[in-house]
């Protein structure tokens, strides 16, 4: 199985998308400024729950820690090497959009440039707290007696 940090580095080696000028943003821009183009547009962020192979949520490690920590919900993941990409998730009347950048973020001091941005909406079993979420965090804590 591939790992989803490298799943989002093939991603961003595609062309910036045609449809992203019709959302007013473009290829390095910086990623505050989209998301409020995004959602002064009515896009939703869209938060969602990958989990890794040790059960952990995608969003909750390194630049897609800082990130969801400073209220950018819609952080799906960050590759957290080489030029940190990452992937942002959002909704608007059923249809679904991807924004993806690269650079790292540090809150107050810089961020993430967008390089591209899709209809793509995240897989399903990321959509939503899954069972499996759950069930991963409740054998942790009773393995660690939390």
């Amino acid at each position: 199985m591939i790992h989803p940090s490298l799943t989002l580095v093939l991603l961003c080696l595609v062309p910036f998308a045609v449809h992203s000028a019709d959302l007013g943003i473009t290829k390095g821009e910086k990623l505050s400024s989209a998301r409020e183009k995004l959602l002064s547009q009515g896009w939703m962020p869209r938060e969602t729950f990958g989990i890794s192979t040790d059960g952990e949520r995608w969003s909750q490690f390194g630049d897609a820690g800082e990130l969801y920590r400073a209220g950018i919900f819609e952080v799906e993941v960050c590759s957290g090497t080489g030029l940190n990409f990452c992937s942002f998730n959002y909704v608007r009347k059923g249809r679904c959009l991807s924004l993806h950048t690269q650079g790292e973020f540090k809150a107050g001091s810089y961020e993430p440039t967008v390089i591209r941005t899709e209809k793509r909406c995240p897989s399903a079993d990321t959509i939503k707290p899954a069972e499996k979420l759950s069930r991963t965090v409740r054998d942790r804590n009773e393995s660690t007696g939390v």
